[in-house]
């Protein structure tokens, strides 16, 4: 077991004090965090944002409130971070201490002003706005480097050729890939050698880890890698490939298994 590890265990009985000192039908956002929580965000394990984090929260709420009140609902794919945590809340209640944990970033105004702008642009994708580097709400060519088959294809999806893709042409450039990238025949053996030599590239993946099978073009993952954006990364890289069906991710990060 890595050190962090180790030093996050050793912070449980510490934790679980705290969480037993909480009332069990806790009425404030504060009680409420201690509750539900504090076990990963005071730690900050599993990459949970830590309360009063200022660096953090301000990465975390770039792309708007909005955005990260969705995550906390719906959950965060390839993490520890279940919908609503995970708990017997309601999205009321998950908004309620999401707005306390970054109300005790003590965030700057500019850092929230900044929120709100990209927020009114309306942008509901995840990978858009990953992808949107400078947060001004189109995709250019230099933001999508190292995606080759799109990049090949952005003039066609540049509908209105202002050399950029907004929102709404990217997610047709997606949709129209994908039905692409489905409609090609590839045997399983074939396919599952290709997916094999795109998850070596992938930087963070150990082949030996994960778990890999491909059954009438379904691509099904499972393993262990270091962070939940390796996971992200192995999307990626599987996304573009030729008689990929459907892609089955459910990598997680050993992070996460040390501590459950």
């Amino acid at each position: 077991m890595a050190d962090g590890v180790r030093g996050n265990l050793s912070l449980f009985p510490f934790l679980f004090s705290l969480w037993l000192a909480v009332p069990a039908h806790a009425a404030s956002p504060a009680e409420q965090y201690m509750t539900y929580c504090a076990l990963c965000h005071l730690p900050g394990i599993h990459g949970a944002p830590k309360v009063g984090d200022r660096e953090d929260w301000t990465r975390r709420i770039r792309p708007g409130l909005t955005m990260v009140f969705r995550n906390a609902v719906e959950g965060m794919p390839n993490t520890a971070m279940l919908p609503l945590g995970g708990a017997p809340l309601t999205a009321a209640g998950v908004w309620a201490i999401v707005d306390y944990m970054v109300s005790a970033a003590g965030l700057p105004a500019s850092a929230l002003k900044d929120a709100a702008r990209y927020e009114k642009l309306g942008i509901t994708s995840r990978d858009f706005i990953r992808r949107d580097a400078n947060y001004d709400g189109f995709l250019t060519r230099e933001e999508l480097a190292g995606d080759d088959t799109l990049l090949a294809a952005f003039a066609r999806f540049d509908e209105n050729r202002d050399g950029r893709l907004g929102e709404a042409e990217y997610l047709k450039a997606e949709a129209a890939l994908e039905r692409e990238r489905a409609s090609a025949q590839v045997d399983d053996a074939t396919l599952e050698a290709n997916v094999r030599v795109a998850l070596s590239r992938v930087k963070g993946v150990d082949l030996k880890d994960v778990k890999l099978s491909v059954v009438a073009g379904i691509v099904s993952i499972t393993g262990i890698v270091g962070h939940a954006s390796v996971a992200v990364a192995a999307n990626d890289a599987l996304k573009r490939i030729a008689g990929v069906k459907k892609i089955d991710n459910r990598l997680v990060s050993g992070e996460q298994i040390g501590w459950d």
